[in-house]
């Protein structure tokens, strides 16, 4: 078996190697696995791939595929030829062809669709029926079932033929027309009677996702439940297929990337895209925050006069915003992670809400006084010490409500909080921040 330290000097090897041109393979190569070779593809410039692609052996290369994250996976699929695609989807399981196929055009997809087996067409087109969200799209067909009115002795014989899919610590059972009637844990069939019914040793409450869960919710249930694996339901209780446990902590993962990824508004970027398309998608969001930024200039230059008058305003503007701002990521921070876990919901949200506002309007009280005592010290202004610490609470306060119903109203549109939280709460809290500031100063200075 191969070494962490062999594999990470034969990744080196193989980027210096593609870096040159060349594509020759060293003899640990051939003990990668399916997650190494993706790894791999992802670790070098896009214009390498191709050639790494073609050293693959076929065997992994539509699991590879399927490794892959989204933008990585989506940049080499559009280099391979439409040969190359149909012969991936034929060799692809269930659920590693429908990776494949989200990343490709509605076209090709439809093409790849016809060329397939009629079995693979139905499972495909089912699968496709759901939302990219939903856990009904990557539901996998892998799951051994059992008529429920079948004996003991007749599974364990059956048993006895065939390989156990991984993470199975139970037999589903359904009746003749495909719907779900529950499990039965494999050590209740080892220790029953074989004339025994399956439908009479049915374990209980064993939970079912509904195919329309999302992605998040369903792995939150399988992590809750104990087993190894969970059914998955339609709407009319047929089943159709199952989430492990081993699913549900790639979902975890990939979840936790793109909130990290997301934080930088760069989602699920490839690392080594081509420059010109990661330009163009970074370019979006640094016009958004331009046109925020105007904003907050819009509120300064109504007090423009205010600022002119009161040249100190202009040197602890900065403090304000940077105050409010600070505060409201961090309650930001804690609601996107409630949300995400679901801890915060529509019955409780009021209350972390209040707690927020509570903990930001303390701290502001305790940093307003320090700033106002060296504002007072450093400009020897009464008046703008006060002014300083009356705007630095309420823009606390305010971005901390902010951090709570931001990221509560964005959830319930439909919009990625991770994603385009920050931006909306900055804009809150320089507008407000300077508003109140120069508001202030305005009234009492001028």
């Amino acid at each position: 078996m191969i070494s962490i330290e062999q594999k990470k000097a034969a990744f080196d090897w193989l980027i210096d190697q593609a870096a040159k041109g060349t594509n020759a393979l060293p003899i640990e190569a051939a003990q990668f696995s399916d997650s190494d070779w993706a790894l791999l593809l992802e670790s070098v410039a896009n214009e390498h791939r191709l050639g790494i692609w073609q050293s693959i052996p076929q065997a992994l290369q539509s699991q590879v595929l399927a490794e892959m994250r989204g933008d990585a996976r989506n940049l080499l699929a559009s280099q391979l030829s439409s040969s190359s695609l149909n012969t991936l989807a034929r060799e692809s399981s269930s659920e590693d062809l429908i990776e494949i196929l989200d990343v490709l055009p509605n076209k090709t997809v439809a093409k790849i669709i016809k060329k397939l087996p009629a079995e693979s067409q139905v499972q495909a087109e089912e699968s496709l029926a759901y939302k990219e969200s939903e856990i009904g799209r990557y539901a996998s067909k892998d799951v051994y079932t059992a008529i429920s009115h079948a004996s003991v002795g007749a599974v364990l014989s059956e048993l006895k033929e065939i390989d156990l899919p991984a993470y199975t610590d139970s037999i589903t059972l359904v009746n003749e027309s495909g719907l779900y009637v529950g499990e039965v844990d494999l050590n209740a069939i080892f220790s029953a009677k074989p004339e025994q019914l399956m439908e009479n040793i049915i374990a209980a409450n064993v939970q079912v996702i509904n195919a329309k869960a999302s992605l998040i919710n369903a792995s939150d249930q399988v992590k809750s439940s104990g087993r190894s694996m969970l059914p998955i339901v339609n709407d009319d209780n047929k089943l159709i297929g199952r989430f492990s446990l081993k699913d549900a902590l790639d979902v975890f993962q990939e979840h936790y990337e793109a909130q990290l990824s997301h934080m930088g508004n760069v989602s699920d970027e490839d690392l080594f895209a081509p420059t010109l398309l990661s330009a163009r998608r970074r370019a979006v969001w640094l016009g958004i925050n331009l046109i925020t930024a105007f904003m907050a200039s819009f509120v300064i230059g109504v007090f423009d006069q205010v600022v002119a008058q009161v040249v100190a305003l202009a040197v602890l503007m900065p403090i304000v915003a940077s105050m409010g701002g600070i505060t409201g990521s961090q309650t930001l921070t804690l609601t996107i992670r409630g949300l995400a876990t679901n801890q915060l919901s529509q019955s409780n949200f009021k209350v972390l809400g209040k707690k927020e506002v509570q903990i930001a309007f303390l701290n502001g009280l305790l940093w307003a006084s320090v700033v106002a005592i060296i504002t007072g010290y450093w400009f020897d202004s009464l008046g703008l010490s006060l002014i300083i610490a009356f705007a630095l609470v309420i823009n606390m306060a305010v971005a901390s409500f902010s951090g709570v119903i931001i990221p509560i109203i964005m959830d319930k549109m439909g919009i990625d909080p991770a994603l385009a939280g920050s931006v909306v709460l900055t804009t809150v809290t320089d507008v407000v921040g300077f508003f109140v500031f120069l508001g202030s100063a305005a009234i009492i200075l001028v």
